[in-house]
């Protein structure tokens, strides 16, 4: 091989080395493009989260403090003002979701979530969507639903929700007079499928030929002489087409301008059940007739809920939207004030914020359910949270929590949340009746007149008690029974924890007397027992003994004069007749140890009626009067579903 041939070869030996170099080069150079647009979308996706919470959640103070505005006021005038707050406070969360869902489809990161839904459900959701400013600006609605389509089927509820959404609250923005009609209907396609037409039309401005392809452009208005007052520069068309085009269809316009538009698109969805969905125009107009009239679906003044959120106003609105329903409702701001709390108290439920410092929600729970020792270790949990980014849903549920509900957080679904996850036995439907102008008729009456002057001379409220009650007489009286069984005991318990100066235990059995007072209509009793509450929460033990003396001076008046009420609601004025003692049985001290334990285990698990068993199975032995006192206040906390303070009388002695 000659010399030359030899350097030709070298020389292409160094090009192919540098070759394989400057591949390899621009090889990494693409790795660490795709690194860094692969942190910039992660830091995008976080930004678009929290961005997501910051402004969810001011909005859920508005929104929420804005209904109970409506809920509570008389006046009109100022009702009227509340509407309006209410619409533009729900024009600034579709646009907090437009932009959100925008960023996501510009991402490509939007994805389809098919599932079984109920027709009649969505458009009944869609059409309240628009009910209040249809309404105020006496648009005529007309639904035109084919009432032989099965009212069952799969797909992606969610975006065929936004999409008709869009549509129609564009219809009612953009029409001043008229009518806005809705118009669904279907053609049966082979393995059971279904092609649903849906057309949404509108008598209001119109579009100009020239402009409708502006339509699906982000952030582009039309003519301005023509817009109306409460247009927005908007993403909701242009989302609704990408959505649609996502799902396999097409939005199509038509508009003559000045006169009105209809904007229709055609999807396929599979058969669920072929049941047809029926009259559903009919179904709604009956349920408009109570639309503003709000009642609570239920009562419970034995349940006990806490509400954990670091923010001071959204604890307000969750408060406010259930005070109604009579709950017994604690509050914490942090995670930590929650662990704190469900060490000493039993609750049915706990609703838990998400985004919170140093401890957030998720962390939260998971605490919870690994707290030994923790009474309300394994009670439902359920996520309360603005975070409405796509997949937040399976986010909390993979993590433990129950249940999810977006902020702001709507009433009518929260109550059903509730009626779903609280115990049954604590929860008393109202089936929409008003509790007081029931009690109220009650009165006039007549039927509670002499009786109720000797509750009220005693410092009994008959009218709040019979309200917190359900306007439930039979139950009020059983309550009332129950009251007067458990004072001594709470007030033996208030006195042993203050000589001990134990001020947390004092602060668990004054809170508790607060609660059951206050069911009953003992409304000045529960007052005293709520300020004597604060000072044991502040460690005030010098305050709390000056002033404990008044409280069980009430307690103690109380009793005796409710003891000769319930005398004389006896049948014919005789008191009842004690019910024989059971034989005393014997048993060893490591016997009752364990019989103890079994108990504790029961009332750990929140099993009321097994633990009432066993307890009566423990009376029937000879024990000294130390361990029948523990029992009979174990009896009473049990009674009151207080299975925590039952569990601490049971460790006590253990």
């Amino acid at each position: 091989m000659g010399q030359e041939t030899k350097v030709t070869m070298a020389n292409k030996g160094m090009e192919l080395s540098q070759a394989k170099e400057a591949l390899q080069q621009k090889a990494e150079e693409l790795e660490a493009a795709k690194s860094a647009v692969e942190k910039a979308e992660f830091a995008r996706d976080i930004f678009l989260a929290n961005m997501s919470h910051e402004l969810r959640t001011p909005i859920n103070t508005i929104l929420g403090l804005n209904e109970l505005i409506l809920r509570e006021s008389q006046e009109e005038a100022v009702k009227e003002y509340a509407r309006d707050i209410r619409q533009a406070g729900n024009i600034l969360l579709a646009l907090v979701s437009d932009i959100l869902d925008f960023s996501k489809l510009e991402a490509e990161k939007m994805e389809l979530t098919e599932g079984i839904y109920d027709v009649s459900s969505l458009l009944n959701d869609l059409i309240n969507s628009i009910s209040v400013q249809q309404r105020r600006k006496k648009l005529d609605l007309v639904l035109d639903i084919a009432q032989d389509m099965p009212y069952k089927l799969f797909g992606d509820e969610i975006h065929i929700r936004q999409v008709i959404g869009n549509l129609l609250s564009n219809a009612v923005r953009y029409t001043e007079k008229g009518r806005v009609t809705l118009h669904v209907s279907w053609k049966e396609l082979p393995k059971d499928s279904i092609e649903i037409f849906v057309i949404v039309k509108d008598t209001g401005i119109g579009i100009r030929e020239e402009d409708i392809p502006k339509l699906f452009h982000a952030f582009q208005r039309m003519d301005s002489t023509a817009r109306s007052k409460d247009d927005r520069t908007g993403l909701g068309l242009a989302i609704t087409q990408r959505l649609l085009e996502m799902m396999g269809a097409k939005l199509e316009v038509q508009s003559v301008y000045g006169k009105g538009s209809a904007f229709s698109f055609r999807i396929v969805q599979k058969i669920v059940d072929r049941e047809p969905l029926g009259d559903f125009e009919k179904q709604y107009r009956d349920s408009l007739r109570s639309i503003e009239d709000y009642h609570e679906k239920f009562i419970a003044p034995m349940g006990r809920i806490l509400i954990v959120d670091d923010n001071a106003m959204n604890l307000a609105v969750a408060q406010g939207l259930l005070k109604g329903t009579r709950l017994q409702i604690d509050v914490a701001s942090s995670g930590e004030e929650c662990l704190e709390l469900i060490k000493r108290k039993t609750y049915h439920l706990i609703c838990m914020d998400h985004m919170m410092p140093v401890m957030d929600g998720v962390q939260t729970l998971h605490a919870i359910r690994e707290l030994e020792g923790n009474p309300s270790r394994d009670i439902p949990i359920i996520a309360l949270t603005a975070n409405a980014v796509a997949g937040a849903r399976e986010l909390y549920l993979k993590e433990g929590f129950q249940d999810y509900l977006t902020k702001p957080i709507d009433a009518d679904k929260f109550e059903n949340m509730l009626i779903e996850y609280l115990p049954s036995n604590v929860v008393y439907m109202t089936n929409n009746r008003d509790i007081s102008d029931e009690y109220e008729q009650t009165r006039e009456e007549g039927e509670f007149d002499i009786r109720e002057s000797q509750l009220y001379l005693m410092g009994f409220n008959l009218r709040n008690g019979l309200r917190y009650m359900g306007g439930d007489k039979a139950l009020y009286g059983k309550v009332l029974q129950d009251f007067h069984s458990i004072l001594h005991e709470k007030e033996t318990a208030l006195k042993d924890f203050l000589q001990k100066g134990d001020m947390p235990g004092y602060t668990i059995i004054v809170h508790s007397l607060k609660g059951n007072a206050r069911n009953v209509g003992a409304d000045d009793l529960a007052d005293e027992a709520f300020e004597l509450e604060k000072m044991a929460k502040a460690g005030q033990l010098e305050d709390v003994t000056v002033r404990s003396p008044i409280l069980f001076s009430m307690m103690s008046t109380m009793r005796n004069s409710l003891r000769v009420y319930l005398e004389t609601e006896d049948a014919g004025g005789q008191t009842q007749k004690q019910e024989p003692e059971e034989s005393v049985c014997t048993i060893t001290e490591e016997e009752w140890v364990r019989a103890l334990q079994e108990l504790a285990a029961r009332l750990d698990d929140f099993d009321g009626e097994s633990a009432a068993i066993k307890l009566r199975e423990l009376k029937r032995y000879e024990r000294p009067e130390t361990d029948k006192k523990m029992l009979r206040l174990c009896e009473k906390a049990i009674k009151d579903y207080a299975y925590d303070i039952a569990l601490e009388v049971v460790n006590a002695v253990l």
